[in-house]
């Protein structure tokens, strides 16, 4: 399908909505209302509940119109008729970075769709009109639309042109409210060097030299000591060069010398070579996602004193030691002011403060063999 698009730059905020070239869309094969797979619940009451899978028709609706359109569509906006019988106005947010405008035939399956969505803001204008709403508060417009919003991990409904406080108004100025209104990915360039400046300051990736040898022998004796059975080393060459090909600095060597002794170890929170990689790159993945902005990933974690730096996940930690349900031990080569590269630190799922564990990782060997409660260290007592 070959269609006019609107380029995503300054110049959109200019743009009128009698500028924008509609193009009608129609979707046979879009299926009629059907109820979400409840069937592998374990409850029976689940498994019995009864509701319309408005998510799959999401999904459904994105892939059909990215395979139309031939580009991703990463944003869809659809707006309800002005009157009985007119189209239904989208605008589409292209993977290419270019927004296209779309009118659905008000008919048919998608028009089911649609009125099954919108079902409860309509029940709530009728309310409104039989309570004298609108006779009560003359700025509130008797006729508004309703905006669908979909995307990944999106799927919420607005009221449009209400005459609410809140209001949200695609007719007037429309180039101003798309540009607004863009998917992050179309700033994604912005976003990263936004965290990576925020970062830049604390990173250290040098740690104060560590005597190998009195580290591996520390290592030995808490394996003995707590009666362990670490499974056999080996080669881990290039797995060290995988990591350090993505992140930019050399594979911790405190890791290395640990893992000269072991490939994990039983009954131990100790992560393999693998592992460890595993997890840095899953932790890498969240902070690279277009959609955890600066201030998601700093908006709920806290730092613990100056020592760390508040942040949900960044890549220049490196977790090795596993506390359980997405919760890690990790060398820290962005600590806080008054930090030291190389100190280790607690962070994941359920830290919602970065704790201070041990000033580096021999520090935290001697704790950790001692019988102290190393892993609780940052925690108020």
């Amino acid at each position: 399908m070959n269609l006019q698009s609107i380029p995503y730059n300054n110049q959109l905020k200019k743009v009128k909505f009698k500028d924008i070239a509609f193009h009608i869309v129609s979707f046979e094969e879009i299926p009629k209302p059907y109820f979400k797979d409840n069937s592998h619940h374990k409850s029976a009451t689940a498994r019995h509940y009864k509701s319309y899978d408005t998510m799959g028709f999401r999904d459904l609706l994105l892939d059909q119109l990215s395979s139309s359109l031939k580009n991703k569509v990463l944003k869809l906006f659809i707006i309800t008729p002005k009157s009985e019988g007119l189209p239904y106005d989208a605008f589409a947010y292209l993977s290419n970075k270019e927004i296209v405008g779309i009118q659905f035939e008000n008919k048919g399956n998608f028009k089911l769709w649609m009125d099954l969505i919108f079902e409860k803001q309509y029940q709530k204008l009728e309310e409104y009109k039989n309570n004298g709403q609108f006779e009560k508060q003359a700025e509130l417009n008797p006729n508004p639309q309703f905006m669908l919003t979909l995307g990944k991990g999106q799927f919420s409904q607005n009221w449009v042109n209400s005459g609410m406080l809140i209001d949200i108004k695609p007719y007037e100025n429309t180039g101003a409210f798309l540009h607004k209104e863009a998917p992050k990915q179309y700033n994604e360039v912005k976003i990263a060097k936004e965290k990576q400046n925020y970062l830049k300051k604390y990173i250290k990736t040098n740690s104060d030299h560590l005597d190998e040898d009195h580290l591996q022998k520390l290592f030995v004796e808490y394996i003995d000591k707590k009666n362990l059975k670490p499974n056999a080393p080996k080669n881990n060459e290039n797995i060290y060069k995988d990591f350090e090909s993505l992140a930019n600095y050399k594979f911790p060597q405190e890791l290395k010398t640990l893992l000269t002794t072991h490939n994990g170890i039983e009954n131990s929170g100790f992560l393999t070579a693998e592992h460890i990689v595993t997890e840095w790159k899953n932790w890498k993945e969240i902070y690279d996602d277009v959609n955890w902005m600066l201030i998601d990933l700093t908006g709920n974690s806290q730092p613990d004193g100056r020592k760390t730096v508040g942040m949900y996940t960044n890549p220049y930690w490196v977790p090795f030691y596993s506390t359980g349900e997405g919760n890690f031990i990790a060398i820290d080569y962005a600590p806080g002011s008054k930090g030291k590269s190389g100190q280790i630190i607690a962070f994941g799922a359920d830290e919602t403060k970065i704790r201070f564990i041990a000033e580096n990782m021999i520090d935290f060997l001697q704790q950790l063999t001692a019988g102290n409660d190393v892993l609780n260290n940052g925690f108020e007592k």
